[in-house]
């Protein structure tokens, strides 16, 4: 699911920075490719890591951020490699030493099998938690078992916030790196990479990030005073695995937290449900679970977060995008400016 400072997250909800997410990527027109792993240095990462002689790969086909693979080899349960660029190599470098910390946290995140950062694309092998992205089964789910998983998410992110902060915004692996001096800057930059997105991809009216800009200023008091609470910014539709029948079984892909108000990741999830006709619901159940309010600045990040939606329409990523088509355009259009139209949103 989009990431404001620019770095990539992509989600088959899209909405994830992979999102609201975010990785070190520079998106491009299709046809601007980059080189990334394949299944044969998949391979070998997964023998490195397990000693196994022969292991078989296949390609997980969600998220933007990262090469992820799931290998399996003549015994034991199957495992996932999650290979990167070489650009990416410090910021997995971050990732696993963030990882064992909310681990210690209590944040249910997959156990660490082994890593390879100094190769010609860094990977680290990971347990395989049992299950699928909440967005591949949600529609099948009943309602009592989406509160559940809501729950769980709410519960993760409230063992998130011992995490602690040093009174700086955005996206970082640590409290001291994070980029911003205000939570507004981190909405602004949101704001800014959608526009720069739009104007690369010639698909949408670039007037729309100034109907968002607009609005973004007229909450720019309310923005300017939240705390930098630590938050995961990523758990949306993808990166909380859940099994067929619905059963929580953890979190994956943190690479880095977002400090500032924590609804910045639901606000994401509602914006990719939106869009794409999901269960909206779920979402409720998660700001209930949270005890975070439904407001208007809650509906701004939903806004925020649907012209980012738009903005991803047109570039490549890593070759998970979805191809743009006229009438996911035109939904888009709609939902967002619907959503600058939402009575909580007017000030």
């Amino acid at each position: 699911m989009p990431r404001p400072d620019g770095r990539e997250r992509r989600a088959r909800y899209p909405g994830g920075r992979d999102g609201a997410d975010g990785r070190p990527y520079r998106p491009g027109l299709p046809g601007h490719l980059v080189s990334g792993p394949t299944a044969v240095e998949a391979a070998a990462a997964a023998r490195s890591a397990t000693g196994w002689t022969e292991a078989r790969v296949w390609r997980f086909s969600t998220g933007s951020g990262h090469y992820v693979f799931e290998a399996s080899g003549e015994d034991g349960p199957p495992i996932v490699i999650r290979m990167g660029l070489p650009t990416q190599r410090a910021e997995m470098a971050h990732g696993i030493q963030l990882d064992e910390r909310l681990a210690r946290l209590g944040v249910p995140l997959p156990t660490l099998i082994a890593s390879g950062l100094e190769g010609a694309f860094p990977w680290v092998a990971m347990e395989r938690f049992a299950g699928t992205d909440l967005g591949d089964v949600m529609h099948g789910l009943a309602d009592q078992q989406l509160a559940d998983i809501a729950r769980a998410v709410a519960s993760a992110q409230t063992a998130t916030l011992a995490f602690g902060s040093e009174g700086r915004y955005g996206y970082s692996a640590t409290a001291a790196t994070a980029p911003h001096a205000r939570w507004d800057q981190v909405v602004d930059a949101s704001v800014a990479r959608s526009r720069q997105r739009i104007l690369t991809a010639g698909l949408f009216d670039p007037a729309l990030a100034d109907a968002a800009a607009a609005a973004v200023e007229a909450w720019r008091a309310p923005l300017q005073a939240q705390p930098a609470r630590p938050f995961l910014h990523d758990t949306t539709t993808r990166n909380v695995i859940v099994t067929a029948d619905g059963r929580f079984s953890g979190i994956v892909d943190v690479d880095d937290l977002c400090f500032g108000d924590p609804r910045w990741a639901p606000g994401l999830t509602m914006a990719a449900l939106i869009a794409h006709r999901g269960p909206v619901a779920y979402v409720d159940h998660w700001l209930r679970a949270a005890g975070h309010a439904d407001d208007g600045l809650f509906r701004l990040y939903v806004a925020v977060f649907l012209l980012d939606l738009m903005a991803e329409h047109g570039l490549y990523f890593n070759g998970n995008e979805t191809p743009s088509q006229p009438e996911d355009r035109q939904r888009l259009r709609a939902a967002f400016e619907a959503a600058l139209g939402d009575p909580r949103l007017i000030r």
